[in-house]
């Protein structure tokens, strides 16, 4: 037994030493700053590696006008905030391999002299070498270990939500600029007409037919409309600085940009799908919901881990010692830290912090359901609201087809005919802008509800960004967001 005690310090340390050897060392990485700025104004739309990218997703290279799944795709590419939740999900991969390791042994050596050799001894020297091996009690390694398994759990739906918000943020933001442009079309027809019908007005004006009152309300109509062309304009500029930004490109990248919506639009949903059956599908697929679940489990964990702590460990350290030239051997037990108050102080905090996430995710989970209930409510009201500006629109048309006919036969005049298709033109612009509206509320209902309604899944799994070289590659990443199943 004693030699196997003198060969296990001995053992210890020449592993420790060796060891030494192959200790890692300090790379500094410095961040370029300086050149941020310039790379941010070198990304475009025109990538080769984005082109490459639409082109595996099956959506050609070369189109006329970008919709919703390509600038989600570009938002992906461009946007640091995937690359961000990536390296989070491998700090925790790496924080699993801490959480594995078990404590590490020690070593300690000593050197005594006495004044004088003791009676029989040859010489007044004293050398000890002695080991420490810990060894863990309560089942605080794995506690450990599940805390950080679960703490990579939630980082990996953090990155599918994070992934999830990119595209949902460009798509929303592409949907609004586009309604911009037809907004602003629609202001410009609309002043156009209103400066047609008062030019006839004003010849019968000159004519003494109508009076100035009259002729003055269309002249306040054209000056409205000129304002609310400008404000139109306006909006155009800020929808696309929201592109942009979304996309995380410059402003000029997607200033004359052409765009256009979704094939489908995802308010269809509400007539297949009750809202409770919704309401369950955001809650069991939401990446939100996951996240806020995970970090509950985190928490769960935590307190796991700090009723282990109450229990002592307990040092194991045999050693070996020369006594003025006598062999003696060691063999010590301690016990490094008890816990006198039963760490009755770290347990309460992280049973706090468990009650804290489970509020939260009640909080999350009210806030999807908000979500889902309003966004089926904003559907069913823009729908019926389309429905009204179709029929107003159709029946404007008529209008239109009898005023020209009248017209035609000399029945009525120029003005009256001018008057009507300026009636059409305010009922079209009714009419885009409920379909926005519809358009705005389906991608609501769909971020609400985690699906993919208004077109097939964006697969986004092999788009990662390089971390040094900082461009971009396809392969295969570590995550991705939900799959939907329907």
């Amino acid at each position: 037994m004693a030699r196997l005690l003198g060969i296990a310090s001995a053992g210890v340390c020449v592993i420790q030493f060796g060891a030494c050897a192959q200790y890692q060392h300090y790379q500094p990485a410095p961040l370029a700053s300086a050149t941020e700025a310039s790379a941010y104004g070198a990304r475009r739309l025109d990538d080769p590696a984005l082109a490459h990218i639409l082109a595996a997703h099956g959506i050609p290279v070369r189109d006329s006008a970008w919709d919703s799944r390509q600038l989600a795709l570009a938002a992906l590419y461009f946007r640091p905030d995937l690359s961000e939740a990536q390296r989070a999900l491998a700090a925790t991969r790496a924080a699993e391999i801490t959480a594995g390791v078990r404590p590490y042994p020690g070593v300690s050596a000593s050197a005594e002299r006495a004044a004088r050799a003791d009676e029989g001894h040859l010489t007044p020297w004293t050398f000890s070498l002695t080991t420490g091996f810990t060894f863990e009690l309560g089942g605080k390694r794995a506690a450990r270990v599940t805390r950080a398994r679960v703490a990579t759990l939630a980082a990996r739906l953090r990155l599918e939500s994070t992934a999830w918000q990119v595209i949902e943020s460009a798509r929303q933001t592409g949907i609004v600029a586009f309604g911009a442009d037809v907004d602003l079309a629609d202001a410009g027809a609309m002043a156009a007409a209103l400066r047609t019908a008062l030019g006839l007005l004003r010849g019968r004006y000159s004519e003494g037919q109508i009076s100035r009152a009259d002729l003055a309300r269309s002249e306040t109509d054209v000056q409205t409309a000129a304002v609310a062309a400008m404000q139109a304009a306006g909006a155009r500029t800020d929808a696309r600085s929201a592109l942009a930004r979304a996309l995380a490109v410059s402003v000029r990248q997607v200033d004359q940009l052409p765009l256009r919506p979704a094939l489908r639009a995802g308010c269809v949903t509400v007539d297949s799908l009750s809202l409770d059956t919704l309401e369950t599908y955001a809650l069991r697929t939401l990446p939100a919901v996951g996240a806020a679940l995970a970090d509950y489990a985190v928490a769960e964990a935590d307190l796991r881990v700090q009723v282990a702590q109450q229990y002592p460990d307990v040092i194991l350290g045999p050693g070996i010692a020369w006594g003025q030239g006598t062999r003696r051997w060691i063999l010590s037990l301690g016990f490094p830290r008890i816990a006198i108050d039963r760490a009755r102080g770290p347990i309460a905090e992280a049973a706090a912090r468990r009650a804290v996430q489970a509020a939260r995710v009640k909080v999350v989970q009210d806030a999807v359901l908000a979500a889902v209930d309003s966004g089926v409510a904003s559907c069913w009201h823009v729908r019926r609201e389309v429905e009204v500006a179709d029929s107003l629109v159709r029946a404007s048309g008529e209008q239109v087809a009898l005023a020209q006919a009248a017209y035609q036969r000399g029945e009525i005049g120029r003005t009256e005919l001018a008057l009507t298709q300026l009636a059409l033109v305010r009922a079209q612009r009714a009419q885009h802008q409920a379909t926005q509206r519809t358009r705005a509320a389906g991608i609501a209902l769909e971020n609400a509800t985690g699906m993919w309604l208004s077109g097939p899944p964006i697969e986004w799994r092999d788009i990662v960004i390089a971390p040094d070289e900082g461009v971009r590659s396809d392969r295969a990443s570590s995550g991705g967001p939900p799959q939907h199943r329907k």
